[in-house]
């Protein structure tokens, strides 16, 4: 245990030359300061071998040389006080006059039509994909919440009702007819 301790310390001794090093910057002398800090690692990573064995030893002079150096870095942590940058104010939706006709219809684009988007993709996906078909149903019915919440969250910010509408229309069609044609048309 006493071996072990050595191998810690001259470890620490190294990462704290080597951060000593780094934090100086280009300052005459640091030559000696680098390769004394890597030749202390050595040594205590030639200790941990010799004492708890090649595989052991390495794994264990890894895991050790990382929580050191974690910590070393950890010490001289700063907190400063986080500056406001234009750009990491949220996007504000449009400002527009809402009216219970465009309320409803875009309820019905983001339920209706992204659903029906999401299920043609899942299911083209389920039907064309070269892979077994467990896997192929497994990752198309997995596919369907997200795209659908996500052409959910994409219609109901989209200000334009015809593009989103187009948009939606557009992906029902391709993945229903990737899904469906070729068994039509055969």
């Amino acid at each position: 245990m006493g071996l072990i301790a050595v191998a810690i310390g001259l470890l620490a001794t190294g990462i704290a030359l080597l951060r000593w090093a780094w934090l100086a910057k280009r300052r005459s002398g640091m030559t000696a300061v680098v390769a004394t800090g890597w030749l202390a690692i050595a040594a205590s990573f030639a200790i941990f071998v010799d004492a708890l064995g090649g595989e052991r030893g390495t794994a264990f002079a890894l895991i050790v040389f990382s929580l050191v150096a974690l910590l070393g870095v950890g010490a001289t942590v700063q907190f400063r006080a986080r500056r406001s940058n234009g750009r990491d104010k949220p996007a504000e939706p449009e400002q527009r006059n809402t009216n219970w006709t465009r309320a409803i219809a875009k309820s019905l684009l983001a339920i209706v039509l992204a659903g029906a988007a999401s299920i043609g993709v899942g299911v083209a996906f389920a039907v064309a994909m070269p892979m077994p078909a467990t896997d192929k149903m497994v990752i198309g019915g997995i596919m369907v919440p997200v795209l659908w919440g996500a052409g959910m969250a994409w219609t109901l910010a989209d200000s334009k009702l015809l593009r989103a509408t187009a948009i939606l229309f557009a992906i029902c069609v391709a993945g229903y007819g990737i899904a469906f044609l070729p068994s039509l048309l055969s």
